[in-house]
Protein backbone atom coordinates (compact mmCIF):
# COMPACT_ATOMS: atom_id res chain seq x y z
CA UNK A 1 0.00 0.00 0.00
CA UNK A 2 0.98 3.55 -0.62
CA UNK A 3 -0.23 5.05 2.00
CA UNK A 4 1.40 6.79 5.22
CA UNK A 5 0.58 9.10 7.66
CA UNK A 6 -0.90 11.89 6.19
CA UNK A 7 0.87 11.09 2.83
CA UNK A 8 3.77 12.83 4.60
CA UNK A 9 2.73 16.08 4.23
CA UNK A 10 2.68 17.11 7.96
CA UNK A 11 6.06 15.41 8.38
CA UNK A 12 8.45 17.44 10.91
CA UNK A 13 8.32 19.08 14.21
CA UNK A 14 5.40 20.16 15.39
CA UNK A 15 3.96 22.15 19.56
CA UNK A 16 7.00 22.33 21.79
CA UNK A 17 9.43 20.62 19.40
CA UNK A 18 9.50 23.41 16.99
CA UNK A 19 10.83 25.42 19.93
CA UNK A 20 12.85 22.79 21.98
CA UNK A 21 14.82 20.03 20.00
CA UNK A 22 13.80 16.62 21.17
CA UNK A 23 10.62 17.93 22.99
CA UNK A 24 7.24 16.84 21.71
CA UNK A 25 5.80 15.86 18.92
CA UNK A 26 7.85 15.49 15.93
CA UNK A 27 6.12 13.46 13.04
CA UNK A 28 8.07 10.90 10.89
CA UNK A 29 5.47 9.34 8.31
CA UNK A 30 6.21 5.79 7.33
CA UNK A 31 8.10 4.91 10.30
CA UNK A 32 4.93 3.28 12.96
CA UNK A 33 4.24 0.61 10.92
CA UNK A 34 1.15 2.41 8.67
CA UNK A 35 1.54 -0.02 5.95
CA UNK A 36 0.68 -3.05 8.10
CA UNK A 37 -1.99 -1.93 9.35
CA UNK A 38 -3.53 1.51 7.27
CA UNK A 39 -7.40 1.42 7.70
CA UNK A 40 -6.56 1.65 11.54
CA UNK A 41 -4.24 4.33 10.97
CA UNK A 42 -6.75 5.67 8.34
CA UNK A 43 -9.29 5.76 11.09
CA UNK A 44 -6.93 7.54 13.78
CA UNK A 45 -5.81 9.74 11.34
CA UNK A 46 -9.34 11.42 10.02
CA UNK A 47 -10.93 10.79 13.88
CA UNK A 48 -7.65 11.63 16.90
CA UNK A 49 -4.94 12.64 15.73
CA UNK A 50 -5.51 16.24 14.32
CA UNK A 51 -7.85 16.93 17.25
CA UNK A 52 -10.71 18.37 16.12
CA UNK A 53 -9.14 19.46 12.92
CA UNK A 54 -8.95 16.37 12.13
CA UNK A 55 -11.17 15.34 9.45
CA UNK A 56 -10.22 18.87 7.72
CA UNK A 57 -6.90 17.49 7.71
CA UNK A 58 -7.41 14.72 6.16
CA UNK A 59 -9.66 16.05 3.36
CA UNK A 60 -6.35 18.72 2.97
CA UNK A 61 -4.49 15.85 2.49
CA UNK A 62 -6.45 14.11 0.17
CA UNK A 63 -6.65 17.03 -1.80
CA UNK A 64 -3.10 18.25 -2.39
CA UNK A 65 -2.05 14.44 -3.22
CA UNK A 66 -4.77 14.63 -6.58
CA UNK A 67 -3.70 17.82 -7.06
CA UNK A 68 -0.12 17.07 -7.45
CA UNK A 69 -0.50 13.46 -8.97
CA UNK A 70 -2.66 14.58 -11.85
CA UNK A 71 -1.25 18.14 -11.87
CA UNK A 72 -4.75 20.07 -11.77
CA UNK A 73 -4.71 23.88 -10.55
CA UNK A 74 -6.78 25.52 -7.88
CA UNK A 75 -10.47 25.64 -8.40
CA UNK A 76 -12.66 29.04 -8.20
CA UNK A 77 -14.54 27.72 -5.45
CA UNK A 78 -11.24 26.36 -3.37
CA UNK A 79 -10.31 29.98 -3.83
CA UNK A 80 -13.19 31.91 -2.68
CA UNK A 81 -13.34 29.21 0.20
CA UNK A 82 -9.59 30.34 1.24
CA UNK A 83 -9.80 33.83 0.97
CA UNK A 84 -13.43 34.14 2.77
CA UNK A 85 -11.94 32.20 5.37
CA UNK A 86 -8.41 34.00 5.49
CA UNK A 87 -10.46 37.17 5.85
CA UNK A 88 -12.79 36.35 8.21
CA UNK A 89 -9.82 34.85 10.32
CA UNK A 90 -8.06 38.34 10.31
CA UNK A 91 -11.01 39.54 11.94
CA UNK A 92 -11.51 37.19 14.18
CA UNK A 93 -8.09 37.68 15.89
CA UNK A 94 -7.84 40.68 16.06
CA UNK A 95 -10.78 41.06 17.60
CA UNK A 96 -9.62 38.46 20.29
CA UNK A 97 -6.10 40.59 20.66
CA UNK A 98 -9.08 43.69 21.74
CA UNK A 99 -10.68 41.18 23.82
CA UNK A 100 -7.53 39.83 25.72
CA UNK A 101 -6.45 43.45 26.19
CA UNK A 102 -9.55 44.84 27.61
CA UNK A 103 -9.55 42.09 30.33
CA UNK A 104 -5.89 42.66 31.17
CA UNK A 105 -6.97 46.38 31.72
CA UNK A 106 -9.48 45.70 33.77
CA UNK A 107 -7.66 43.62 35.79
CA UNK A 108 -5.19 46.36 36.39
CA UNK A 109 -7.49 48.80 37.12
CA UNK A 110 -9.34 46.76 39.72
CA UNK A 111 -6.25 45.93 41.48
CA UNK A 112 -4.16 49.01 41.60
CA UNK A 113 -7.62 51.06 42.87
CA UNK A 114 -9.48 48.72 44.89
CA UNK A 115 -11.19 51.85 46.96
CA UNK A 116 -12.49 53.71 44.09
CA UNK A 117 -15.13 53.34 42.65
CA UNK A 118 -14.71 55.01 39.40
CA UNK A 119 -12.10 52.70 39.07
CA UNK A 120 -14.11 50.03 39.92
CA UNK A 121 -16.54 50.50 37.37
CA UNK A 122 -14.28 50.82 34.78
CA UNK A 123 -13.00 47.91 35.63
CA UNK A 124 -16.28 46.04 35.39
CA UNK A 125 -17.26 47.90 31.95
CA UNK A 126 -13.81 46.62 30.34
CA UNK A 127 -14.72 42.96 31.77
CA UNK A 128 -18.02 43.03 29.80
CA UNK A 129 -16.60 44.99 26.71
CA UNK A 130 -14.12 41.53 26.31
CA UNK A 131 -16.81 39.12 27.00
CA UNK A 132 -19.08 40.92 24.62
CA UNK A 133 -15.81 40.49 22.36
CA UNK A 134 -14.82 37.15 22.90
CA UNK A 135 -18.30 36.02 22.01
CA UNK A 136 -18.22 38.29 18.95
CA UNK A 137 -15.03 36.36 17.83
CA UNK A 138 -16.51 32.75 18.72
CA UNK A 139 -19.36 33.33 16.30
CA UNK A 140 -17.10 34.43 13.35
CA UNK A 141 -15.03 30.82 14.39
CA UNK A 142 -17.99 29.38 13.74
CA UNK A 143 -18.90 31.19 10.75
CA UNK A 144 -15.58 29.96 8.83
CA UNK A 145 -16.18 26.60 10.78
CA UNK A 146 -19.30 26.23 8.70
CA UNK A 147 -18.20 27.69 5.35
CA UNK A 148 -14.95 24.55 5.60
CA UNK A 149 -17.38 22.53 6.23
CA UNK A 150 -19.68 23.31 3.34
CA UNK A 151 -16.44 23.87 0.59
CA UNK A 152 -15.43 20.54 1.80
CA UNK A 153 -18.68 19.07 0.59
CA UNK A 154 -18.31 21.13 -2.59
CA UNK A 155 -15.08 19.83 -3.29
CA UNK A 156 -15.59 16.19 -2.86
CA UNK A 157 -18.09 15.47 -5.17
CA UNK A 158 -15.15 17.61 -7.34
CA UNK A 159 -12.75 15.14 -6.18
CA UNK A 160 -15.49 11.59 -6.31
CA UNK A 161 -16.05 13.10 -9.87
CA UNK A 162 -12.50 13.33 -11.13
CA UNK A 163 -11.17 9.84 -9.10
CA UNK A 164 -14.00 8.56 -11.40
CA UNK A 165 -13.35 9.78 -14.87
CA UNK A 166 -10.09 11.61 -14.66
CA UNK A 167 -9.32 13.88 -17.40
CA UNK A 168 -11.82 11.94 -20.00
CA UNK A 169 -15.48 14.02 -20.00
CA UNK A 170 -17.88 11.28 -19.69
CA UNK A 171 -20.42 13.83 -21.54
CA UNK A 172 -20.87 13.89 -24.99
CA UNK A 173 -20.18 16.94 -27.47
CA UNK A 174 -23.57 18.40 -28.23
CA UNK A 175 -24.68 18.03 -31.56
CA UNK A 176 -24.60 21.09 -33.79
CA UNK A 177 -27.52 23.52 -33.91
CA UNK A 178 -29.80 22.54 -37.70
CA UNK A 179 -33.03 23.54 -39.07
CA UNK A 180 -35.38 21.22 -40.03
CA UNK A 181 -37.59 21.53 -43.22
CA UNK A 182 -40.30 20.38 -44.34
CA UNK A 183 -41.57 18.70 -48.15
CA UNK A 184 -41.61 20.83 -50.69
CA UNK A 185 -44.29 21.21 -53.47
CA UNK A 186 -44.28 21.27 -56.98
CA UNK A 187 -47.36 24.18 -57.49
CA UNK A 188 -46.79 23.45 -61.24
CA UNK A 189 -47.48 19.81 -61.32
CA UNK A 190 -49.13 19.97 -58.14
CA UNK A 191 -46.74 17.07 -57.02
CA UNK A 192 -44.82 16.95 -53.77
CA UNK A 193 -40.75 16.58 -53.93
CA UNK A 194 -39.46 14.73 -51.35
CA UNK A 195 -36.47 16.31 -49.30
CA UNK A 196 -33.59 15.03 -46.78
CA UNK A 197 -34.41 15.74 -43.36
CA UNK A 198 -31.30 17.16 -42.03
CA UNK A 199 -31.60 16.79 -38.57
CA UNK A 200 -32.81 12.92 -39.05
CA UNK A 201 -29.53 12.13 -40.73
CA UNK A 202 -27.75 14.14 -38.19
CA UNK A 203 -29.77 12.08 -35.67
CA UNK A 204 -29.00 8.75 -36.93
CA UNK A 205 -25.27 10.00 -37.43
CA UNK A 206 -24.81 10.49 -33.45
CA UNK A 207 -26.55 7.18 -32.72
Amino acid sequence: TRYRLWQGYYDGPHCFARHCDGAPITIESGTYGEQDCPNAFLCFEVSVLGGMCSSCCAFEVSRRLMKEERELGIDPTEARQEKCINFAGGIAASIHQWACCMYCTSCCVGCCAPDSEGAQECSAEARRASQACWSIAHTIYKGMWAVKIIAIGCISSQMIHEDKYGKQSPLKEAPESMKMEREKIDHENGNEIPMVNAFTDQYAQHE
